[in-house]
């Protein structure tokens, strides 16, 4: 599979993540993406915090979230507008 265009996020757990419908882990889990597997990055949040971090990322190509405590990402991130729609329309451009 292809390296997706920036930004883009490469999954560092070994046993992978589970990609959420909202982002926290009482939300259903809609999909799983295995380890170093690449997926592009819509925009991020702050919200439930994963081992002292707070950062998710909507995903880009299809829907969900990731925590990004298990994934890394390249490029920078926008912050989402609005978490329930995913918009990336703020210009706060900041790395996550």
């Amino acid at each position: 599979m292809a390296t997706p265009r920036q930004p883009y996020g490469t999954v560092v757990n070994e046993s992978g993540v589970n990609v959420r419908e909202f982002p926290s882990t009482d939300s259903a889990t809609v999909a799983r993406l295995p380890y170093r597997a690449t997926v592009g990055l819509r925009c991020k949040v702050r919200a439930q915090v994963i081992d002292g971090n707070a950062v998710w990322y909507l995903l880009r190509d299809r829907p969900g979230w990731v925590s990004a405590r298990y994934v890394d990402n390249t490029g920078t991130v926008r912050v989402c507008s609005d978490a329930a729609a995913g918009d990336a329309a703020t210009d706060e451009d900041t790395a996550g």
